[in-house]
């Protein structure tokens, strides 16, 4: 099994998300970020934050609002469907 795993994947390994955190993060780490937006300080926090379900707003329209919290300070990123942009 794990020869065929391989095979498809060209060695990469594969990446399973199944938890709610992960499958979000992923989604907002494969959209672009709006312009004019600090594409750096949204990957560092998508690489090292969790998100607050219970005070993120996610059926938001149009844009989906996380909170996120890192180092004991809290950010919100809003997934909209030109793109990912951080709310201050």
């Amino acid at each position: 099994m794990w020869f065929i795993v391989d095979k498809k994947t060209d060695g990469q390994g594969v990446d399973f998300c199944y938890l709610p955190n992960c499958r979000v993060v992923k989604d907002l780490r494969t959209a672009n970020v709006i312009k004019g937006q600090d594409s750096l300080k949204i990957a560092k926090l998508l690489e090292d934050a969790s998100i607050d379900f219970k005070r993120s707003e996610p059926r938001n329209e149009p844009c989906k609002q996380y909170l996120f919290e890192s180092a004991g300070i809290e950010y919100r990123i809003a997934r909209c469907p030109e793109g990912v942009r951080l709310i201050e």
